[in-house]
């Protein structure tokens, strides 16, 4: 395929740059650049429809195609093959960060515009009719081949159109300048839809089943979703001030606080989520950086909420710090990793099945307690950069020093931590040997945060260690786009390639630039 000779000479200085310059600084704006102006010149040339501004969120490498043959990484993303020809917001959202920063970076507006027409073409045609809700997220999203609501088995029936958040959307203010009407109804309908207020009590799930008469459901209301609703409605409420958007803040916090456990305060994973421990007893646990999530919503929307409910808010974010902090993670060098999951009423690290039947048959646990490894599994261990971002979000918010604590100590583990064990040995993860781009993006999200509340040298050097390993796993040739993993040569958003790009965009500004990456503010979006 014949491309503009702009893209050439970005690819070759990116690449030439690592052989002229230190190994530990390769030049991630340029390669950053080039990833960016292939989105926009080619990304989405070979679509039927033009005209449509949409970005599929796989891609192969090459020609710029969704592709015909399977895509492993979207199941180790645990989404339907279907998911490969759709675009989805949620998933390119540090993308949108990219080329925002791009355009303060070169002066050339086209990036951030570009961001603004996907955003505001998304927002206002690509919203579920029936219900209002957008077609993102976790496991649905707009089909671009078809030009319709997608990323299912469109055979099954209960099990289509799942609405569930991916990621935070960052981006509320901006959305609702540009489609106010869609954000509203967005709003409602997950306060009328997705949650279930069956008896005058509610409760909801993570999933919206949107081919159902009714798409509510109970009990698996897990603390990180709730808090990217409150998100929503409190973006909602400072534009509306509708008062059935601040009736479904005070009851979802209400909710909230009367699940806490009355020893720890920690709130467990969803109110009818049960797992075995090793003895066979089916309980409640807690997935720690859930309710952390919650904390960083509450704590975004409560300023613009009643002094009551606005006191509430704040208290309840508070007990979530106390019950993370009590609990004994242990992620620096030599160290056990996160407490990932543990017992709600002694915070204890714990091991749970799915099933009495899984753990009858000696089949690994599904939630295994500390973080760890290069590879996060549905089955058994998560990398210690799966808490990460939710730290640094949190730590931002309260500069409480036992968050700093923890990062630091993560971060000293990457000083020395080899990725290229992640491609020659088995892990708990249960997954072949790989490693996602975004696992290494976070890992390098990591030591810029570190080095910013530093100021030691050590950890910049290391993330452009990192971002030198990344150019040379994830652009190992002339292409521009970066590779789903170290094995998979496909793009794949699903991989978070979009993560990867920002935290060595980030680097490279850190070393070059650091008061503009200040001016910038760029988001650790993956919790």
């Amino acid at each position: 395929m014949n491309r503009p000779s702009s893209c050439l000479l970005l690819a070759a200085f990116a690449f030439g740059s690592l052989n002229l310059r230190s190994a530990d600084a390769p030049d991630s704006i340029a390669l950053v650049r080039g990833f960016a102006d292939a989105m926009i010149e080619h990304g989405r040339e070979n679509l039927p429809d033009p005209k449509l501004p949409l970005f599929p969120i796989v891609l192969t490498r090459d020609k710029y195609q969704v592709p015909r043959v399977k895509v492993s990484n979207l199941y180790t993303a645990r989404v339907p093959q279907e998911f490969k020809s759709i675009a989805n917001i949620h998933h390119d959202l540090n993308l949108y960060q990219i080329f925002y920063a791009l355009t303060k970076i070169t002066g050339d507006a086209k990036y951030a515009a570009e961001a603004d027409r996907v955003i505001d073409y998304f927002l206002k045609h690509c919203q579920e009719p029936k219900y209002g809700f957008f077609c993102w997220g976790e496991h649905l999203g707009w089909d671009v081949l078809l030009n319709e609501p997608g990323g299912f088995d469109r055979e099954a029936k209960e099990g289509r159109m799942v609405h569930e958040f991916y990621r935070p959307w960052i981006f509320w203010e901006k959305s609702w300048q540009m489609a106010p009407d869609a954000c509203h109804r967005y709003a409602q309908a997950l306060w009328r839809y997705q949650i279930d207020h069956t008896d005058g009590k509610i409760s909801f799930s993570r999933h919206a089943m949107l081919a159902s008469k009714t798409p509510s459901r109970r009990g698996m209301d897990f603390p990180r979703h709730g808090g990217f609703y409150i998100a929503t409605w409190g973006a909602d409420y400072r534009h509306t001030k509708d008062p059935e958007i601040l009736e479904a803040i005070d009851k979802l916090v209400a909710m909230y606080e009367s699940y806490r456990n009355p020893k720890t305060g920690a709130i467990p994973h969803g109110s009818g989520d049960f797992a075995f421990d090793k003895d066979g007893r089916k309980t409640q646990y807690v997935y720690t950086q859930s309710p952390l999530g919650l904390a960083i919503e509450l704590t975004g929307a409560a300023p613009a909420m009643p002094d009551a409910l606005k006191a509430r808010m704040t208290a309840l974010a508070e007990s979530i710090d106390k019950a993370f902090l009590a609990t004994p993670h242990d992620p620096g060098p030599g160290g056990k990793g996160f407490v990932l999951f543990c017992d709600p009423a002694t915070l204890a690290p714990t091991e749970y099945w799915q099933s009495k039947e899984e753990l009858d048959a000696g089949k690994p646990p599904r939630r295994y307690p500390y973080t760890g490894g290069w590879r996060s599994a549905y089955t058994g261990e998560h990398p210690h950069t799966w808490v990460v971002p939710t730290l640094i979000a949190r730590h931002q918010q309260t500069n409480n020093e036992g968050y700093k604590k923890l990062l630091v100590a993560c971060a000293d583990n990457y000083l020395t931590a080899d990725p290229e064990d992640g491609l020659v040995s088995s892990e708990k993860s249960g997954r072949a040997p790989d490693v996602e781009s975004g696992s290494i993006g976070n890992v390098i999200v990591l030591l810029n945060a570190v080095f910013k509340l530093t100021q030691d040298d050590k950890y910049l050097a290391r993330a452009e260690w990192f971002s030198a390993w990344a150019a040379k796993k994830f652009w190992p040739d002339q292409s521009t786009l970066p590779r789903a993993s170290v094995r998979e040569n496909i793009y794949s958003a699903a991989s978070r390639s979009d993560t990867l790009a920002m935290a060595m965009l980030q680097t490279a500004l850190l070393r070059t630039q650091p008061d503009l990456e200040k001016e910038l503010g760029l988001i650790a979006t993956d919790r």
